[in-house]
């Protein structure tokens, strides 16, 4: 999952900094591919303002799809499975401890990875089953945290996307005033600028406000699902830490 994080951000990058490398060349095109990018796109600012517009759409794309991935993958029954509860409390009552170590391994989940931690530390006494189990509990929330990150950095990095459209917008529009023929400007002379200003920064904050409103709709559903979970397993470790004691 890490990796298939890390492969889609490098891929955004890398299209913004194509964008921002390409910027002075296509700047200088801007008169010619202008009225085909207004007529096919229907995006300001020619050519650049189309490399720009289209940078904050891969992000708002990108965004509103990890959101989707998280609203199915982001459930307590998906992470934990209730068959997975039952049949381990039930190894773990019966005293097959063995069979519980086993289980775990078999079925790598938070609960399952946090309750064979502390089955793996029985031999050390009950103090350090519990200290285990508490460990690998911090490292599997952290990993659900890192799990909706994604949706923060596009939250984040899309109203900046957008303040760095409406900044170039009005550095085209100004640009255009200072090589207007005579000092006589034609509002349609600095229209695309202005056009690209508002556009960029209307579609940095289409990212941000829902990003931010969905980065913590599944922030507090991750806290709760650990918590959930961290009551299922502080019962399971408690009876562990039990047998380890009588060890």
């Amino acid at each position: 999952m890490n990796l298939q994080i890390s492969k889609k951000a490098v891929a955004a990058v890398t299209i913004f900094a194509i964008g921002a490398v390409m910027a002075p060349a296509v700047f200088a095109q801007e008169e010619a591919t202008y009225s085909l990018g207004e007529k096919l796109l229907g995006i300001p600012g020619g050519a650049f303002g189309i490399i720009t517009q289209l940078a904050i759409i891969l992000v708002s794309v990108f965004m509103f799809g990890w959101v989707i991935e998280c609203f199915v993958n982001v459930r307590r029954d998906k992470i934990v499975p209730p068959e997975v509860i039952g049949a381990l409390q039930n190894y773990i009552d019966e005293g097959d401890l063995e069979g519980a170590l086993q289980y775990c391994e078999s079925a790598p989940n938070y609960l399952t990875r946090t309750v064979g931690a502390a089955l793996n530390r029985m031999q050390f006494g009950p103090e350090s089953v519990k200290d285990a189990a508490i460990s690998m509990s911090d490292a599997e929330q952290g990993k659900l945290d890192f799990h909706i990150s994604p949706i923060a950095l596009c939250a984040s990095v899309g109203p900046l996307m957008g303040l760095f459209g409406t900044v170039s917008g009005m550095v085209m529009a100004f640009a255009k005033i200072e090589t207007a023929p005579g000092g006589q400007v034609n509002p349609k002379m600095v229209a695309g600028g202005i056009a690209l200003a508002l556009l960029s920064t209307v579609l940095g904050l289409v990212i941000a406000i829902p990003g931010l409103t969905f980065y913590w709709y599944f922030k507090n559903k991750v806290q709760s699902i650990g918590s959930s979970i961290g009551l299922v397993s502080d019962d399971m470790v408690e009876t562990i830490a039990a047998y380890a004691a009588q060890q």
